[in-house]
């Protein structure tokens, strides 16, 4: 085989698979506040911003005490940043668990946590290009859909 035919067969290989991995690619959590792994007084507001426009179909808060009712009810408008109003919360561990779905149709869902204590200072929102991961390591899924 000749250097050019391995040449064409080897671009075609990494075409093919950077076609694969852009198709496998979903619209991530960029960004939260508070952020996972923080310590905050009870934030007043919840931000998620995502790397994309997403319909948002599940958030969930839970503490030690159980369930957060935060009166989340799923968006059918496609966006890339929620506002959620937050009850107060009592000092403790708070984990957040999200699902979207992007426009490819594929849900994503992961989950963050953070901690109250009423002597921290508040979360801040960071409206910028800042892309601090929500996510502080915690479990990732893609649940398929066929299409």
């Amino acid at each position: 085989m000749n250097k050019f035919k391995l040449f064409q067969l080897l671009m075609a290989a990494v075409l093919a698979l950077g076609v694969q991995v852009s198709a496998l690619a979903h619209t991530h959590l960029e960004m939260t506040s508070p952020k996972g792994g923080e310590t905050v007084s009870s934030p007043s507001v919840m931000m998620l911003t995502f790397g994309g426009e997403v319909r948002l179909v599940r958030v969930e808060v839970k503490g030690s005490a159980g369930p957060v009712d935060i009166g989340f009810t799923p968006v059918a408008a496609a966006q890339a940043r929620f506002h959620m109003p937050m009850p107060f919360l009592a000092a403790g561990e708070y984990v957040v668990t999200w699902t979207a779905i992007g426009d490819d149709g594929h849900s994503v869902s992961n989950e963050f946590a953070f901690t109250v204590d009423p002597s921290a200072p508040a979360a801040v929102m960071d409206h910028g290009e800042s892309h601090s991961h929500g996510d502080s390591g915690a479990a990732h899924s893609h649940d398929d859909h066929s299409h």
